[in-house]
């Protein structure tokens, strides 16, 4: 019974110290956090390492090193968007058919804003901390810190799409009629391009630091527009782009593709490589301060990919994946259609020094360019 007992030990404290051994290496599984349904929400980190991510039921509120439930806000229906964080902590988010939502950091209710149709892709935070947000509907909404109403503007179809915000606070957004808006912050149009072939768009802007927008269409092409909204050049894949662009610090544009594909293109619009998923992805890819590139995949595959565009090392979600992930202290957490939110070791410390190095541009989601 002694022999047995000890023989039963061993075994135990092997199992165990391989399972230590793979959480310890990339891909491996730090902890996961079991939601009541599919994830489309992005993570967000706010100031003190708690990580946000919209599910089923409302905002979670985690521990980064732990996946510790802090607290559970319950929106009154699914959140789709992604939450955004604003220097002081408030936390923005939709939630339902109709509602935005302001949170202070101990997940108490501010104030809550009422939409027309549910918020789209992520609000983003103007450097006076007005809050700009897309709504299904096609309505865009500017709201004061307070709550109350600024200004709202009619795109005159469907927005599925994060606006985005540069350095001189012009909001950009793109949506589904064909057209790439640019708003001067008091609402008016800047200018308006029309998409050729009247193409739409979820594939929310990124902005580079010369000024240039990205974004993908339906039609299967990535465009580059320059600040005035005259085309740059534009980059045609197989299949439709839902997945929004991401720079590295060199200027390569990262972006996946329904055709399975996650291109890497020159910031001349020429393809420098092109990595095949096998699934559709439209997951927004994320770079971390390594160079390396991290993506989900409709197969329920998570890659990291290195900047050359071999693959690093690749994770089993149980569902698809069309989070776009978020890197800190050696951590990428991502959601799943499989109602669960994971957290895995990766080399990557922190997002790249670039302009736009994933979803909605830093890890706090604000959409806005510095």
């Amino acid at each position: 019974m002694g022999k047995a007992f000890a023989k039963a030990l061993i075994v135990l404290l092997g199992l165990l110290l391989a399972m230590n051994g793979l959480a310890s290496s990339e891909g491996g599984l730090l902890w996961q956090v079991q939601t009541s349904g599919r994830i489309y929400s992005s993570p967000a980190i706010g100031p003190d390492g708690t990580v946000y991510i919209g599910a089923a039921e409302g905002l979670y509120a985690l521990g980064p090193g732990d996946g510790i439930i802090k607290w559970l806000f319950r929106t009154e229906g699914e959140v789709g968007s992604s939450p955004a964080i604003a220097p002081d902590g408030t936390i923005y988010i939709g939630g339902g058919v109709d509602k935005f939502f302001a949170l202070d950091p101990d997940g108490s209710e501010r104030w809550r804003f009422f939409t027309r149709g549910s918020l789209a892709g992520a609000p983003a935070i103007g450097a006076d901390g007005t809050v700009y947000a897309n709504s299904g509907n096609g309505l865009v909404y500017a709201v004061n810190p307070d709550g109350s109403p600024r200004w709202r503007f009619e795109a005159g179809s469907w927005l599925k799409t994060a606006p985005a915000i540069a350095s001189d606070g012009t909001i950009y957004l793109t949506c589904g009629h064909g057209r790439a808006y640019a708003l001067n912050p008091d609402g008016s149009v800047k200018w308006e391009f029309a998409i050729p072939g009247g193409s739409n768009s979820s594939s929310s802007p990124a902005i580079d630091s010369d000024g240039t927008i990205y974004f993908g269409t339906w039609g299967g092409e990535l465009y580059a527009l320059n600040p005035d909204g005259s085309l740059k050049w534009r980059f045609p894949a197989r299949s439709w782009f839902d997945s929004s662009p991401a720079i590295g610090e060199d200027g390569t544009i990262y972006v996946g593709s329904g055709d399975g594909g996650l291109y890497a293109i020159n910031p001349d619009g020429s393809l420098k490589w092109r990595f095949t998923a096998g699934a559709p992805v439209d997951s927004s890819p994320t770079i971390g301060d390594d160079g390396v590139i991290y993506v989900g995949a409709g197969n329920g595959r998570f890659y990291a990919l290195n900047p050359d565009g071999t693959e690093r090392w690749r994770f089993a979600a149980g569902s698809r994946v069309i989070s776009s992930p978020m890197v800190a202290n050696g951590i990428v957490y991502f959601g799943s259609w499989d109602g669960k939110f994971y957290a895995l070791r990766c080399s990557s410390n922190g997002l790249a020094r670039s302009p736009w190095p994933t979803f909605h541009h830093d890890p706090q989601r604000t959409g806005r360019a510095e």
